[in-house]
């Protein structure tokens, strides 16, 4: 077998909706970005804050779109590292909000200047980047077990 089919689960509005619910999270760090190109302007002081959730973004948005594309149509069995490659932008930039953004915020409200505001802010990014990372996840969840069946459909077909 050269080729996979399309998930149940990913086909028509099922599986726009599963990206759309990948892409909320995306698009609110960019936001966050946007805003703080606005509040800190364009030094690179700042890279942190602003270019990172925007470009960062912008990247985690065209892997999971692309890898989207890529497991909603009948694909073939060599594009599996084009996936696995395409399926780490989304992955990074979730560890990015964690990590940068929720983590590192929560430090900074404990160790630098003490505020409950900064903390209840990292606890937020922690959540965002959390339900990226978990939300992707179960979509490849999806298509590893739906190439599973597929694999050991043919592999032993039924006698007939």
């Amino acid at each position: 077998m050269d080729s996979f089919t399309v998930a149940p689960e990913l086909k028509g509005t099922k599986g726009d909706i599963i990206a759309a619910r990948i892409e909320v999270p995306i698009l609110a760090v960019m936001i966050y970005g946007i805003v703080e190109f606005i509040r800190l302007g364009w030094s690179r002081d700042y890279y942190l804050y602003t270019y990172a959730p925007v470009l960062g973004g912008v990247a985690a948005s065209v892997g999971l779109f692309t890898y989207f594309f890529l497991v909603s149509v009948e694909r073939k069995k060599s594009w599996k590292g084009l996936l696995f490659l395409l399926g780490l932008l989304p992955y990074f930039y979730s560890l990015y909000i964690m990590g940068g953004l929720g983590l590192y915020t929560i430090y900074e409200g404990l160790i630098g200047k003490f505020s409950f505001w900064s903390m209840i802010g990292g606890v937020f990014w922690v959540f965002i980047g959390f339900h990226l990372i978990y939300r992707f996840y179960l979509m490849t969840e999806i298509v590893r077990q739906h190439d599973e069946k597929t694999t050991l459909a043919s592999a032993h077909p039924r006698p007939s």
